[in-house]
């Protein structure tokens, strides 16, 4: 008890004095690192105005040109929190094609040196909105080659222009599909794997998915055996004639 009240104090004074550094005018101060980067004796980084803020972002995609295989990734450092976009935000351009990024900031001095990858909040369950996909890196713009289903809280399709940076390495791609709303936003992104400067990107409500009524006939027409034609009854109608004939 006495080393959670002692914990709880040291905590509390830390955040006073950030708070009373912030009415003085001191820069705040975050973390900083990259995936890839070797961060355990990194020295916090002294952020700059407008920059009021520090950022965790935490990304996982399958962009790569080997269909399905995900890169993961973080990244911290400082930021301006009128331009950060925070929550969670996705792209799907297809069934193995994603990019999935839970972004939070914070404000107070290195508030984001100890931060714990958690996993991302992600629902694979259709929702039954469809939109066209496509995935075309090295490319300026793709044609739909097929319908995609969204799943989750992904409501918009997206048609995405830009490019993917990583290091010396800019890649152009286009793309289409299922987006989160908060996904729309982007104009230009720091993620843990990739940089994405993005030139255009045009969202609409993503329709209803159609029902086929190929499935439809399956589950209700008739069905032939040999060259005869037998109507196909639901389960439950058996059932209730028994109740009326017992």
């Amino acid at each position: 008890m006495t080393k959670a009240l002692v914990t709880l104090c040291i905590l509390s004074a830390l955040q006073a004095t950030a708070a009373a550094q912030d009415k003085m005018g001191m820069p705040l101060t975050c973390f900083y690192c990259k995936s890839g980067q070797s961060c355990l004796h990194n020295l916090p980084q002294t952020c700059s105005s407008p920059q009021d803020a520090c950022i965790m972002v935490q990304e996982h995609n399958t962009l790569s040109f080997s269909p399905g295989i995900g890169n993961l990734g973080m990244y911290q450092s400082c930021a301006d929190s009128r331009q950060s976009l925070t929550g969670f935000l996705a792209f799907y351009f297809g069934d193995t094609v994603m990019v999935e990024i839970l972004s939070e900031i914070c404000k107070i001095n290195n508030c984001n040196a100890h931060f714990v990858p958690t996993r991302l909040a992600i629902s694979s369950v259709r929702n039954g909105l469809q939109c066209p996909a496509c995935y075309a890196p090295g490319f300026e713009s793709c044609e739909s080659d097929g319908t995609l289903r969204c799943t989750g809280g992904a409501d918009q399709c997206a048609v995405v222009v830009g490019t993917l940076v990583q290091g010396d390495v800019t890649i152009p791609f286009a793309a289409r599909g299922c987006a989160t709303w908060t996904a729309c936003e982007i104009k230009t992104l720091e993620s843990g794997v990739f940089t994405y400067n993005l030139t255009s990107v045009q969202c609409s409500p993503a329709p209803r998915a159609q029902t086929s009524s190929a499935t439809r006939t399956l589950a209700w027409g008739p069905v032939t055996v040999g060259s005869i034609i037998v109507p196909r009854v639901p389960l439950f109608l058996p059932a209730l004639l028994g109740l009326f004939l017992c």
